[in-house]
């Protein structure tokens, strides 16, 4: 285990924070530019990179075939239908959980993926997709004490349609919030271990990170007082930890200006592979019995097969593989039909990235495109590229993790790779069915 005596540990996440951003963009920021030119490093996401896929394998130390977890959304197993996961949907154990075990207690603090709160030794406060406060909170004792202070669940993003300008005051508004109230429990509550994530770079980036590349007149230099907001945050933070506590910061993925949105069950029509009973159709339901494949957000392609879809028409074996081989073959080369850009970077079939008592409802394929390239699910889209309100998108690469005064001794790090670090320097056995490994010299 390393002579070490580090027994709690402190992890900040910063959705969407790039390694990048750290280099260049945080020079200036005290505590941010302080972390990034001690023991930082890149790290990479999960596939696909989102967050609610991201955020369960950091907090489980597994892979999505055995957390269950795919995308924001998933099919009904044996329907077309489509649901929205959350906490119970989890097939793994979180930290948390493992630590009770050994009589230690957390504090978690807008973890994507924890909604509804389920019972834990500490405190929980769910963070996206949470819609009330009080499913969002364990134990119940604690909805007073964030009703007084105002906390807000998350973002009110819809304000983008009303004015950029009321967007923002919300963004500093939340995390100004969500600041306070993980203060709050930092200081007034017994922890072993405190998780706090910051998911207001997640809507900041997707709807200005265009305008701060571009360095708009009015919006690059809000952007940036926003990254200085979030140093001073991080100030606060790091006021109340000791030299004896582990701080880790990282991000779940990584970030990079939006050029086209791609629908990929566009290009699935248009070349034979995906028919529907109904135009336009309303949901993934009205797929006709003849469709050889479908395509969920993001980039995830699943086979319309026998015995697993309802109206399945390709056989398991031979012809599974041919039409995946297929796919991949012809999907790869994709082209941006105004710039002739290549679209996809590398299709990765399921084994290639699963592994685990869930693997049968992974995606048989997943893409993984290029930067700028956003690959959508959308059920019916009359053109192959769009673009809506987001002017970024996720990266699987250019993430990043930082630690306290240790080594990083395993490369390439991947954000699975957290939770096995943070146990191991709280002198906690990692599982063996975990996936993740510690990547520290601890001094």
């Amino acid at each position: 285990m390393g002579n070490h005596t580090k027994k709690k540990s402190v992890v900040i996440g910063l959705d969407e924070f790039t390694a990048l951003s750290m280099r260049v963009r945080c020079k200036d920021m005290r505590n941010l530019s302080n972390c990034y030119l001690r023991f930082n490093s890149e790290m990479k996401s999960t596939h696909p990179a989102i967050s609610s896929v991201a955020w369960t394998s950091f907090m489980t130390g597994k892979n999505p075939g055995k957390h269950g977890i795919f995308g924001f959304m998933d099919r009904i197993p044996n329907t077309y239908d489509i649901y929205y996961p959350n906490s119970k949907h989890i097939q793994a154990k979180p930290i948390w959980d493992i630590l009770s075990n050994y009589n230690k207690r957390s504090v978690v603090i807008n973890v994507p993926s924890t909604y509804p709160a389920m019972a834990m030794n500490g405190i929980l406060i769910s963070g996206f997709v949470a819609i009330d406060l009080a499913r969002a909170s364990f134990p119940a004792s604690i909805v007073p004490t964030l009703k007084d202070m105002g906390y807000k669940i998350d973002v009110e993003t819809q304000l983008i349609h009303e004015s950029k300008d009321k967007l923002f005051e919300d963004l500093f508004l939340t995390l100004e919030k969500r600041t306070r109230a993980m203060l709050h429990f930092m200081k007034n509550e017994d922890w072993d271990l405190f998780i706090g994530i910051f998911t207001e770079t997640d809507r900041l980036h997707h709807f200005f990170w265009e305008f701060m590349e571009k360095n708009d007149s009015k919006y690059s230099p809000l952007f940036l007082n926003y990254y200085k907001t979030i140093d001073a945050s991080l100030g606060k933070i790091m006021e109340n930890i000791d030299n004896d506590t582990t701080l880790i910061l990282l991000s779940d993925h990584g970030f990079c200006t939006l050029q086209q949105e791609v629908y990929i069950n566009h290009w699935l029509k248009e070349e034979g592979f995906l028919h529907f009973k109904t135009t336009p159709p309303k949901a993934l339901s009205d797929i006709g019995a003849e469709s050889k494949a479908y395509c969920l957000d993001p980039g995830r392609i699943y086979v319309n097969l026998r015995g697993r879809e309802p109206m399945g028409c390709i056989e398991p074996g031979n012809d599974y593989e041919q039409l995946r081989n297929t796919l991949i073959s012809k999907l790869t080369g994709l082209k941006d039909p105004v710039t002739q850009t290549n679209i996809i970077d590398r299709i990765h079939k399921r084994e290639e990235i699963y592994q685990g008592e869930n693997f049968n409802k992974a995606p048989d394929l997943v893409i993984e495109p290029k930067r700028g390239y956003d690959l959508k699910g959308a059920i019916y889209k009359e053109t192959l590229l769009g673009k809506g309100v987001f002017s970024g998108m996720h990266t699987y690469d250019d993430a990043f993790v930082y630690i306290n005064n240790k080594n990083i001794i395993k490369q390439p790090l991947e954000i699975i790779d957290v939770t096995a670090t943070i146990l191991n320097s709280m002198d906690i056995p990692i599982p063996s069915d975990m996936d993740g490994r510690n990547f520290v010299q601890w001094k």
